[in-house]
């Protein structure tokens, strides 16, 4: 990256006197070379693209080419500037961009550098024309060891590739972002495995009932961090210094409030109002999988939630009028004699994390603690409850609601939606008149009734696959595979891919891999499965999760290790993976599909994580001799020349060898095993990317014949997102086999699930896969493709292949 040329000129176009003191970069420089002086315009693996100004409504603005159909080797294109910056105090940052092409867009990433390292994030472009994507501190990843968010030196904005397809890209503005709401997050040197993520969930809860929030490191509360915010959240904070609780305590005592989930410092909590902290742990599986309320004095409280908790913080009210308004229940309805949530003058304590469970009363929960510690937000998130009533599934204005559902007759869809437009006129009347928490409560109401007749008014092809993978392996509800069976079959739902079994772990008794707790508790569950959905007509796909070794017991990961079977990083680290070019490890993963093939009646095999897990791995000593056997040539310099050097391309196409190779070999002898199983795979959603960073090279296995459905795990809260990778993937197939493409049901609402479903099938798509089938979705989304999606009985297309 270069220098910048001249200080006074960076100064002149990054801080103006017009613009506001967060802008980082207006993108606005008055010539091409001036802003090529600034940034660094590159392309990984690719030529270099094309960066100028260009005019557009009458400014000035950054475009980078994206050439990803003239140059079939780029991966993403980005740009880097070096600056000196001290953004520990921003909780997010915001980029205006605009593609020519939203849909061909992929991913895009915001890097900042900070000496040894990089904070990390990602996004998808959700809108057409301009849009400003927002990034939150909590949804940034470490590379390597930045030394903090008050040292960065250099930036970096990529754009990964979607489809096969030349486009460009502008770009306006970048500044950080601060917020009302501060979401406190461990410094590096105290983050622990889960806590960005609980702090990334709640900022998704947060942004979807209209409140924009900040991460802001505990590190920096001492200094200031805080600054006049309002409310402050700990999402997920274990280890809080004691220069954090104590500027906890102070910003408490200035008037500011706290919610506090799972962990909070005695010192700090007897400073909120509460006290007698104690761990609890579930004594059976659902102790704790429910919240019912009883307080009457705080708006819009939910009358419960449903999170499955397994284990939970207690407390008692001990001042500042604290008080206990949620209780747990178990599954069976039955109290489990626990507070689940107080509040108090000073803020509010939640007993778990906050889980995405139950996603539309978790909001609602959220919604109404937050007004309840700062009444002024009520405004806001009313604002935000009525504009986001434009978007419901696929569509994006009431008008357009309104025309989709003229278009049908199905029953119940013009009641529900005369119900929905008279509460939205209501809704508007108390806007007006300022009653913004009863605003909130009745936009709920009318999403509710307008979801309702959009879900109804969806079409229902007889030939059409309806997947759900079961991550658990034991169904919605453990130990009762009939009820699982049963529901889904009602709802339309004509496949079950369960997780049966990992690199070092089974549900079933198998003669070559340990065998689970689930097992030893629940019995086999591959017998219990097949048999529930033979009697309610649904197709079983056995998933294994291939070479991971993360829920293997230890002495069988000990074991593999002393065997020097484990993946290894390109900078020495053992990884509990099992290394996909060891012979025995081939075996070990071929035997025990074969295995279950042998053994159950079962539909089909489906591969999950059929890959390596990044491009870092594996560059064991035991990878190097099987290559260079295979090369029929030594490598000088290893792992430096397969990695990045001048074999990297050969190791890569190595690497997919390895994988391939299993998905061929489980085809053809399980198919002699048992004439008829269908072979299937969960797969990266974006190609070539997949290629080149994990080895799984999917569209060739289709190409020879190894698949006879895919599902793409398609995982995107953007639908201009879903919308290229799907297209993408069509693509690529070519009509040689189904595609179901995988929607994460868990990251959306239901509306918008059954809207992706919706342009799935409006793409040319077979059929979806939901993940994931569980408890809680069972009860809230199960019966929702039974009203409309799911309504009619379908049979898989890959049946008549």
């Amino acid at each position: 990256m270069r220098r910048f040329a001249m200080a006074s000129l960076l100064i002149l176009l990054l801080s103006g006197s017009a613009e506001p003191a967060n802008l980082i970069d207006a993108f606005e420089y008055p010539q091409t070379n001036v802003a090529q002086d600034v940034w660094d315009v590159q392309g990984e693996r690719g030529n270099t693209p094309a960066l100028s100004m260009v005019e557009d409504g009458g400014r000035l603005v950054m475009q980078i080419e994206a050439p990803f159909a003239s140059d079939p080797n780029l991966s993403r294109i980005y740009i880097d500037r070096q600056v000196d910056l001290d953004l520990a105090a921003a909780g997010g940052f915001s980029l205006e961009v605009l593609s020519s092409n939203p849909e061909a867009t992929g991913s895009m990433s915001l890097y900042f550098h900070s000496r040894e390292g990089w904070y990390s994030g990602s996004a998808d472009i959700a809108s057409k024309g301009w849009g400003a994507v927002p990034f939150s501190k909590a949804s940034f990843r470490l590379e390597d060891q930045p030394i903090g968010w008050n040292k960065i030196d250099a930036i970096r904005i990529a754009f990964w590739r979607g489809k096969n397809t030349d486009f460009f890209l502008r770009l306006r503005k970048l500044e950080a972002t601060q917020h009302n709401v501060a979401l406190i997050i461990p410094a590096v040197e105290r983050r622990e495995a889960g806590s960005l993520k609980m702090a990334t969930d709640v900022a998704e809860m947060l942004d979807a009932i209209g409140l924009g929030n900040d991460a802001i490191e505990d590190s920096s509360l001492a200094s200031g961090g805080l600054g006049d915010r309002s409310i402050a959240i700990l999402p997920y904070n274990p280890k809080l210094t004691s220069e954090a609780v104590e500027a906890l305590i102070e910003f408490v005592a200035k008037g500011g409030k706290v919610l506090a989930c799972y962990q909070l410092p005695d010192k700090l909590a007897q400073s909120l109002g509460f006290g007698e902290l104690k761990y609890r742990s579930q004594q059976n599986k659902g102790d704790f999988a429910e919240i019912r309320f009883h307080a009457t004095d705080i708006a819009s409280l939910p009358p419960s939630v449903r999170q499955a908790s397994w284990n939970i913080t207690t407390a008692k009210p001990v001042g500042y009028n604290a008080k206990v308004v949620g209780q747990w229940y178990d599954r069976d309805g039955q109290s489990a004699d626990a507070a689940a949530m107080l509040v108090s003058d000073r803020g509010a304590f939640f007993s778990h994390v906050l889980l995405r469970d139950d996603w539309n009363a978790k909001k609602q929960m959220l919604a109404s603690i937050m007004g309840h510690l700062s009444p002024m937000m009520w405004k806001q998130m009313a604002e935000a409850a009525l504009k986001d009533l434009n978007t419901l599934g696929h569509l994006d204005s009431l008008e357009a609601l309104t025309e989709f559902l003229k278009k049908n007759d199905q029953h119940g869809v013009d009641l529900a939606t005369r119900s929905g437009l008279v509460k939205l006129q209501e809704a508007k009347q108390q806007f007006t008149s300022g009653h913004y928490e009863q605003v909130v409560g009745l936009a709920k109401e009318v999403h509710q009734d307008l979801a309702l007749a959009y879900v109804k008014a969806q079409p229902s092809p007889t030939t059409e696959g309806r997947a759900f993978w079961n991550h658990t392996g034991t169904g919605a509800y453990d130990g009762d595979w009939n009820r699982t069976a049963s529901e889904l079959s009602a709802a339309g739902f004509n496949m079950i891919l369960p997780n049966m079994l990992w690199g070092g772990v089974a549900h079933y008794p198998s003669k070559l891999l340990p065998h689970s707790r689930t097992f030893n508790k629940y019995g086999d569950q591959i017998e219990q499965c097949v048999a529930a959905a033979r009697e309610h007509k649904l197709e079983v796909h056995v998933w294994k999760v291939n070479w991971n070794l993360s829920t293997a017991p230890q002495d069988f990961v000990k074991q593999i290790h002393a065997e020097h079977r484990n993946q290894v990083t390109v900078t020495g680290e053992a990884e509990d993976w099992l290394c996909p070019s060891h012979p025995d490890n081939f075996q070990l993963e071929l035997q025990s599909m074969l295995e279950v093939a042998r053994d159950y009646p079962i539909d089909g095999l489906h591969f999950d994580y059929i890959r390596y897990p990044g491009r870092d791995k594996c560059y064991c000593d035991g990878c190097r001799e099987r290559f260079e056997a295979a090369s029929g040539k030594p490598v000088e310099e290893w792992p430096s020349d397969c990695y990045s050097g001048q074999r990297s391309e050969e190791y890569l196409q190595w690497r997919c060898d390895q994988i391939t190779r299993l998905v061929k070999a489980v085809h053809d002898q399980a198919k002699t095993i048992r004439p008829g199983i269908r072979i299937s795979a969960a797969v990266f959603g974006a190609y070539p990317e997949c290629r080149s960073s994990v080895a799984q090279d999917w569209p060739e296995w289709i190409k020879a014949g190894y698949l006879d459905f895919v599902c793409p795990m398609d995982y995107t809260q953007s639908d201009l997102s879903f919308i290229g990778l799907v297209s993408n993937q069509l693509k690529l197939v070519n009509g040689r086999i189904p595609i179901y493409p995988g929607i994460g049901q868990w990251r959306l609402p239901n509306d918008r699930v059954v809207g992706q479903i919706y342009h799935a099938r409006a793409l040319g798509a077979a059929g979806f896969t939901i993940f994931d089938l569980s408890h809680g979705s069972a009860e809230t989304f199960v019966p929702t493709v039974g009203l409309g999606v799911g309504r009619n009985p379908a049979l898989p297309p890959h049946r008549n292949r």
